[in-house]
């Protein structure tokens, strides 16, 4: 028998076959590549990783969170840092997204890193978390109301017991219920490193401005040195918003009998009904306030999916209510409300007196002229 020989020419139709399935394979991968999977196939999960805000870590590290994001074939890997400080300090190499909780900021990132998409999933507005006997004291010296259920703070009254140098002990009842003489402060995080701490100086310079939002380097310069003292004067301050409201918690009014904190982490604690808030426990709104809206910005395509994802898909937006944040898509509104009637401590689906951050230009020159006080105070 004749051997088999395969010396036969190679026909153009089966190159043309073979280069077409490598093609093909070819394309494939770029696909891949380019148009991260927006749904789980059983295959191995796209790793994203994020540098996020203290105050989404618990949201993101969620196990629902984790099992809807890898049903849509990704896994994703949290760092934490203060938002200012992701915007303005850190180096992003190696992340597909980063996280900060507020708009200025993420236009920063944005335009540093020559990016130019983003996404909103959600927003917070900044609240107070404090106690009743504070609550009760506050009410008395015509800072705090109670109007329709929910408790409001007024900042101008605040700056004026500021600006007369009032202690605790000086509000009428003060002795029966909170014997100190410490200044009545707002506690917040370290300007320096925090979005939360510097969206309350953005309400201070409004407020102080003659409600006016601060525009021009004479006026933010100005507020600044007003503003300075809110800061220096509690002493060493934490550079993430997670953990002055974890002494809140944990130590009580003893070291912490206002706290600024984001609405969503309070809500967090009182959806999850685990114990955590106490029936002493208040959450009041400054009037004004102001939002945190929380912005992905994707630097990856990867990263991309991921932020959209948080955005449109209805099982996280659910999530993301679950964690008392407030989310964007219109849709998903009758979702928070029913979240609110059904919590203890729900606070107002719309609040009216809302205003806007300064640019971050003018934002990053009062904050960096409170951090040349900080360094003449070292010196």
């Amino acid at each position: 028998m004749r051997p088999i020989r395969d010396d036969h020419p190679v026909r153009p139709a089966r190159v043309l076959g073979i280069a077409l399935a490598v093609l093909l394979l070819l394309a494939g991968v770029v696909v891949l590549a380019v148009v991260p999977r927006l749904g789980g196939s059983g295959g191995e999960l796209t790793t994203v990783r994020a540098l996020v805000g203290s105050e989404k870590r618990s949201f993101l590290n969620d196990p629902d969170v984790t099992k809807a994001l890898a049903d849509a074939g990704y896994r994703l890997e949290v760092d934490v840092a203060g938002s200012r400080d992701i915007a303005t300090n850190r180096d992003l190499t190696g992340y597909d997204l980063v996280f900060p909780a507020n708009t200025p900021q993420a236009d920063r990132i944005r335009r540093d890193h020559g990016v130019a998409r983003s996404s909103m999933p959600f927003s917070s507005p900044m609240a107070i978390a404090t106690f009743r006997p504070i609550a009760d004291l506050l009410t008395r010296a015509g800072v705090v109301r109670a109007e329709g259920g929910t408790s409001y703070f007024d900042m101008r009254a605040y700056l004026d017991l500021v600006a007369a140098g009032t202690r605790w002990s000086d509000l009428p009842g003060a002795d029966a219920v909170y014997r100190t003489d410490r200044s009545v402060l707002i506690g917040s995080t370290d300007v320096r490193t925090s979005n939360s701490a510097a969206l309350y100086l953005a309400l201070v310079s409004y407020v102080a401005n003659g409600d006016e939002v601060v525009t021009d380097a004479r006026t933010a310069d100005r507020m600044a040195d007003l503003a300075a003292g809110l800061f220096l004067r509690q002493g060493y301050l934490d550079a993430t918003t997670a953990e002055p409201f974890d002494d809140f918690l944990s130590i009580g009014m003893g070291k912490a009998p206002l706290v600024m904190i984001y609405e969503a982490q309070f809500l967090e604690r009182v959806r999850a009904a685990d114990g955590s808030i106490t029936p002493d426990m208040r959450l009041l709104y400054p009037t004004p306030t102001i939002y945190a809206r929380h912005t992905v910005v994707p630097l990856t395509d990867a990263g991309n999916a991921v932020g959209t994802l948080l955005t449109t898909d209805p099982e996280l937006t659910r999530l993301a209510v679950r964690h008392g944040f407030r989310p964007s898509d219109p849709a998903a509104a009758g979702a928070e409300r029913e979240a609110r009637t059904s919590s203890a401590a729900t606070g107002p689906a719309e609040l009216v007196d809302v205003v806007e951050p300064p640019s971050q230009e003018i934002s990053e020159r009062m904050i960096d002229r409170i951090e040349a006080r900080y360094e003449e105070g070292a010196g």
